[in-house]
């Protein structure tokens, strides 16, 4: 029996935990027409809580339905990919006869090339909106998709927005789906230009709920041949924390404890027997990459968090473990903030935003 969890970042798992509604939600405003606020959707979220993940559900949402989907990429030429490369080669799969051979071209600048339908007629240099057009035309419909937000530049994600805008106001079945990090989601949408996304159906990624967690971890293991243990389950799911990466890694980990028993069934032993490979696997591949670039001084801020011992920690505390008032904390608090490696638990206090992390912070103080 092979194991039927998937611990890699971006990869699709057997069973998606807690994201049902949103997906339905999804679904139905591809059948509601231009105009559905659903077909705009920003998501957001902290290092792997599935954006990625649902960005791949939406995919396969659309092509159900018999959209086509264009993944962009958040570089410096990402109009230009989409306009010379992505879109041409789906045209040309959707219809070879839109295949054509160039004959002649012209003066950069000028803009305009020869075909071999029509030697004698200049065209246009394309752009984006007509790409879409043209594509629109041999489609059910399209579903762009454009992950990391937070990486993109201003300018070419204004231009992207204004395409899709455009077909929108002449009802052409469009849609678009984009994921990032909170912060820099924030900080992007602060540019002029980005007023559309702005208007997008924002949707906030947090830890899933400990019903959707059992029900994940039960129908995967289930589903793949084995059965687990009430207790097992209770535990696996507590171990979770209610983090999507985290319930395909301890998924994963106790199938392999109990095939490596030769057991068809994963008990309370198995999933106690993992807790601490879980735990490290999260800070191996999460957390250590996440404080990387973190400086002293903001790993000191940290540090204090996580000899607090609760998970809700007085500012006024932290400073005082640092030796210096609450405003001389709060421009670190804010840069922490910003790596969206903490965030507010109410007036005068902060929690860390990823399972675990206090623990990899106290293991690493000095």
């Amino acid at each position: 029996m092979r194991n039927p969890f998937r611990p890699s970042f971006g990869a699709s798992p057997y069973f998606l935990a807690g994201r049902g509604e949103l997906l339905r939600d999804f679904q139905l405003s591809l059948m509601e027409g231009p105009g559905s606020p659903n077909r705009a959707l920003l998501l957001s979220g902290v290092r792997g809580v599935g954006k990625t993940v649902l960005l791949n559900e939406l995919e396969d949402t659309a092509a159900a339905q018999g959209w086509i989907t264009l993944r962009s990429y958040p570089r410096s030429n990402m109009i230009e990919e989409l306009v010379s490369t992505t879109i041409p080669q789906t045209i040309s799969t959707l219809d070879p006869q839109k295949e054509r051979t160039v004959s002649g071209g012209s003066i950069a600048g000028v803009g305009g090339i020869r075909t071999s339908d029509n030697p004698k007629f200049l065209e246009s240099a394309p752009t984006l909106i007509t790409r879409l057009r043209e594509l629109a035309e041999h489609s059910t419909g399209i579903l762009i998709t454009l992950d990391e937000l937070q990486a993109a530049q201003p300018e070419p994600l204004h231009e992207l927005a204004t395409a899709v805008q455009d077909l929108i106001r002449d009802e052409y079945e469009i849609a678009i789906a984009c994921a990032g990090l909170p912060h820099g989601v924030e900080q992007l949408l602060q540019h002029e230009g980005t007023t559309f996304m702005r208007r997008a159906t924002r949707i906030d990624l947090h830890a899933v709920a400990d019903d959707d967690v059992s029900e994940t971890l039960h129908t995967t293991i289930t589903d793949g041949g084995k059965t687990i243990e009430p207790a097992g389950l209770a535990r696996a799911t507590a171990l979770c924390k209610g983090y999507p990466y985290l319930i395909q890694v301890v998924g994963s980990l106790a199938w392999a404890q109990a095939s490596l028993d030769e057991a068809d069934t994963i008990t309370d032993h198995h999933v106690q027997t993992i807790e601490a490979d879980a735990i490290k696997r999260m800070m191996s591949q999460v957390h250590r990459p996440a404080l990387t670039q973190v400086p002293d001084g903001e790993i000191a801020f940290l540090q204090a968090m996580a000899n607090y011992g609760e998970d809700d920690v007085p500012t006024a505390e932290i400073a005082r473990a640092l030796g210096t008032s609450p405003n001389g904390i709060s421009a670190r608090r804010q840069r922490l903030i910003n790596r969206d490696l903490i965030e507010s638990a109410g007036f005068g206090a902060v929690r860390f935003t990823l399972p675990y992390l206090d623990e990899y912070v106290r293991s690493h103080s000095a």
